[in-house]
């Protein structure tokens, strides 16, 4: 009878601790410090517990959304002119907050070394 009730025990203890309480998560590029592009719609997306309603309030706009059954989010940012730095809320069941964003041209570059002009490199012209 103990050992019935110490599995009993077991199996509830197992189950409570197994029941995740849903925050909303957040992809590491965006986080404080962002830069997103000007003049475009911006997609913002994430993760929380499913069916979870998920709001965003930046540059003084409002944004609604509601997790897909895979936990899964996006919202859609209107196009902004340059500016900042804005702060951006997230709220769900959880609430983030992400600090120093701009809005501004976004520029990716690669290929080789080359690519790098370091000062060093560049005579003065007297």
């Amino acid at each position: 009878m103990r050992k019935t009730i110490q599995t009993g025990l077991f199996f509830l203890l197992f189950i409570q601790t197994s029941v995740v309480w849903g925050d909303i998560k957040l992809p590491r590029l965006v986080s404080d410090g962002m830069v997103l592009q000007q003049g475009v719609s911006t997609n913002i997306w994430g993760w929380a517990s499913p069916m979870e309603q998920v709001s965003v309030e930046f540059a003084g706009a409002g944004y609604r959304t509601e997790a897909n059954q895979a936990g899964e989010w996006k919202i859609a940012l209107k196009a902004l002119p340059a500016g900042g730095p804005y702060k951006m809320i997230l709220q769900g069941h959880n609430t983030l907050t992400i600090f120093n964003i701009l809005i501004g041209e976004v520029w990716v570059c690669s290929g080789q070394s080359n690519m790098e002009l370091p000062m060093k490199r560049v005579r003065p012209i007297f």
